[in-house]
């Protein structure tokens, strides 16, 4: 449990909003059949509280055996592809080293802003097309946190507090 407690705020955000999904469609189908006395909806409910229950409990196995993986760095490009679900994000770590990611259309990422991204740990094998490496490996990401903007980040030749120029 203490794992969980001390695991990063967007690997447990989604774990609470799994379980409360869960519960949530749970509580829909019970009024449902309560007020309709439809067993269909009930069943269905029941059935979706069951997964979103599995589901979260195999985030909580990767939170508690730490096996995700971390992609730390600022956000150079986002190139965007029509007609698909998902867009490239080109992110470069300290290093000067370029990785691209496939995320959702949905994922508000920024250029110049430094983010942490939080995977699955997998085995990479891809089949050299975006589209069905994207589709293979869609259930990987976990989540993602903005760390602020580049400058303030990379900014620490100053030990006075709120000395940027006015330049």
């Amino acid at each position: 449990m203490e794992k969980i407690l001390n695991a990063p705020a967007p690997l447990r955000r989604r774990l609470i909003l799994t379980v409360l999904v869960g519960f949530a469609c749970l509580l829909i189908g019970l009024a449902i059949f309560l007020f309709a006395k439809d067993k269909t909806t009930l069943l269905l409910s029941a059935a979706v509280c069951i997964l979103s229950f599995c589901r979260a409990w195999i985030i909580s196995r990767i939170i508690i055996k730490q096996t995700y993986e971390v992609v730390e760095g600022t956000c150079v490009g986002i190139v965007p592809k029509p007609l698909r679900k998902y867009r490239k994000i080109r992110i470069m770590d300290d290093e000067g080293n370029e990785s691209a990611l496939l995320l959702g259309k949905h994922s508000k990422i920024q250029i110049g802003f430094r983010y942490r991204f939080y995977f699955k740990k997998t085995q990479r094998l891809t089949l050299g097309s975006e589209y069905f490496d994207s589709a293979l490996f869609s259930d990987c990401f976990l989540g993602f946190e903005e760390l602020g903007e580049l400058e303030a980040a990379g900014d620490k030749s100053s030990d006075i507090p709120f000395s940027k120029s006015n330049s």
